[in-house]
C-alpha cells in the first residue's frame, strides 16, 4: 500500500473478449467506489511495437497473409507514439470499453501470433518484461487478475516480483487442462483469493493460503448477466430468428490435447449438428493453442457445407452473446459460459470432451465425449427437456459491490507464508 493515498488504485488487465463480458460489472463497481480509483491495461500483439521479434517468433497459419498484417501493425504502433491509442480504435475489445466509458492506462504489445503452445509460452515471457514497465509507471495499490488464462501469468510474475498485491478472482476452480495448473500458480502468487463457490474456497486454502484473506463472493458474470438485456431481438446472419429454436455453438481448443484430438473433437460437433437440422449460430474460438487449426477447420467446415441455416460469427459483444446464450434451445462445445451463465440462465447444454472436466457444473448440463453420435444424442435429450430452472449456485447479483468493499478494505502482508490445512 501505498502511506497516505486515500483512493486505492486498482489495475485490472483485460486481455480477452471473455474476461470483459464477466468484468464489466467489476469494473463499473470499482469506477463507483469512493475509494478506489481504477486503473485498466489491454493488450495488443507484439507486432505493434517489437515487430522483428514478433517476426522472428510467431508462427502464423500463413506468413503470406500475416506479413502484410504485421507491416501495418508495426505502422499503426509507430502513429500511436504520435497520436496515442488511435491505432487502437479497431480493437474489438478496446471499442467495447471506450464505448462504455472505461478508460485505457497502458497498451503494451506482447502477444506472439501463431496459436500454439510455443508462442504462448513466448507471449508470457515477453509479456513479463513490457508489463513490469508499465506497473512501474502506473504504481497499483492492487493488481485484479481474473481466472486463468495464459497471459494472466505474465500479469502474475510482474506484479509478483515488483512486490504489488495481487488479488485473485475465481480461485479455486478445476478444469480438464493448462488453464488449471494456470489458475492454481497464481494463487501461489496471490494475496486475497476470490472463489465463486465455497467448494473453490477449500481448494484455496488446501494449498496453504491464509483463510482470512480467502473470500467467497460468487461470479461477477451473474452480475453482469442481471445487467443485461436477455430478451431475443432481431435476425442473426439474415436468417436465425432468435424467437425460434436455435443451437448456440462455441467450441475452444484443448491446450493439452493434440491437434488431431482437437480436430475429432469439432469435427463430431459438427456432425452432430448438422444431423440435428437446426438452425445454428457458430462464434470464433479463443486464441489458446490450437486455434489456429481449430479456426481455419470452423472457416473451412462453413465455407464448404454452406448451410442456409448456419450463421458464423468470429467475436460477439458480450451484451449479444448472453442474448443468444439466453434463448438458445441448446448450447454445445465446451465453454465455460455454458456451465457458469448457462446454470444460472436455465439454458441446456451439451459439453463435449475434457476441457471442462471436474468443474462445478449444474443440472443444465450434460458432458459427452468426442463422439458424433453422442454428441447428437445428448443435443435432442436436451431440446426435449427444455429449459431448466435458474440456478442461483454460481451467484446472485451482488459480486462485483462485494469484490469492490473488498479492495477498499483487505490489507494483506505482502510477504506470504503457507497456512497448514485443515487449521490446527
Amino acid at each position: 500500500m501505498i502511506e497516505g493515498s486515500t483512493r486505492r488504485k486498482i489495475l485490472v488487465p483485460i486481455f480477452y473478449r471473455g474476461h470483459y463480458g464477466r468484468l464489466r460489472p467489476v469494473l463499473k463497481a470499482i469506477q463507483a467506489h469512493p475509494k478506489l480509483e481504477l486503473l485498466v491495461i489491454v493488450a495488443r500483439q507484439a507486432a505493434y511495437d517489437n515487430f522483428f521479434t514478433n517476426i522472428w517468433h510467431s508462427e502464423p497459419p500463413s506468413w503470406r497473409s500475416a506479413l502484410p498484417w504485421y507491416v501495418r501493425a508495426r505502422l499503426l504502433g509507430f502513429l500511436g507514439t504520435i497520436w496515442p491509442y488511435r491505432n487502437f480504435d479497431r480493437d474489438y475489445v478496446v471499442r467495447k470499453m471506450k464505448h462504455d466509458g472505461f478508460p485505457i492506462h497502458a497498451s503494451p504489445s506482447f502477444l506472439i501470433d501463431g496459436g500454439v503452445p510455443a508462442t504462448m509460452a513466448k507471449s508470457v515471457g515477453l509479456g513479463v518484461m513490457r508489463i513490469v514497465d508499465e506497473m512501474r509507471r502506473l504504481n497499483p495499490d492492487f493488481v485484479f487478475i481474473n481466472a486463468d488464462r495464459f497471459e494472466m501469468m505474465a500479469v502474475a510474475i510482474a506484479a509478483a516480483y515488483l512486490n504489488i498485491p495481487i488479488v485473485h478472482n475465481e480461485a479455486g476452480d478445476i478444469s480438464g487442462t493448462i488453464d488449471e495448473s494456470v489458475r492454481h500458480a497464481i494463487t501461489k502468487f496471490a494475496h486475497v483469493h476470490l472463489a465463486a463457490t465455497d467448494a473453490s474456497r477449500e481448494r484455496v486454502l488446501q494449498m496453504g493460503e491464509d483463510p482470512q484473506y480467502a473470500f467467497t463472493v460468487g461470479s461477477p458474470a451473474i452480475d453482469a448477466l442481471r445487467a443485461s438485456n436477455l430478451v431475443a431481438e432481431g435476425v442473426i446472419g439474415g436468417t436465425i430468428d432468435m424467437r425460434k429454436p436455435y443451437l448456440l455453438v462455441l467450441h475452444h481448443p484443448v491446450t493439452t490435447e493434440t491437434s488431431e484430438e482437437n480436430l475429432r473433437a469439432l469435427e463430431s460437433v459438427f456432425g452432430a449438428v448438422e444431423r440435428c437440422k437446426l438452425p445454428t449460430v457458430v462464434i470464433g474460438a479463443n486464441s489458446d493453442a490450437g486455434s489456429n487449426i481449430v479456426g481455419k477447420m470452423k472457416a473451412a467446415w462453413y465455407a464448404t457445407t454452406k448451410l442456409s441455416n448456419v450463421f458464423f460469427i468470429k467475436s460477439v459483444h458480450p451484451d449479444r452473446f448472453y442474448q443468444l446464450l439466453r434463448n438458445a434451445a441448446c448450447a454445445v462445445g465446451n465453454s465455460s459460459s455454458f456451465l457458469r451463465e448457462g446454470a444460472y440462465l436455465g439454458t441446456p447444454a451439451v459439453i463435449v470432451g475434457s476441457r471442462q472436466k471436474n468443474r462445478d457444473r449444474r443440472k443444465n448440463v450434460i458432458e459427452v465425449s468426442r463422439d458424433a453420435s453422442a454428441i447428437e444424442a445428448a443435443i435432442q435429450k436436451q431440446l426435449h427437456h427444455g429449459r431448466y430452472p435458474t440456478d442461483p449456485f454460481f451467484g446472485v447479483g451482488d459480486t462485483s459491490i462485494r469484490i469492490a468493499n473488498i479492495l477498499a478494505t483487505v490489507n494483506p502482508p505482502i510477504q506470504k507464508v503457507f497456512h497448514s490445512y485443515p487449521q490446527r
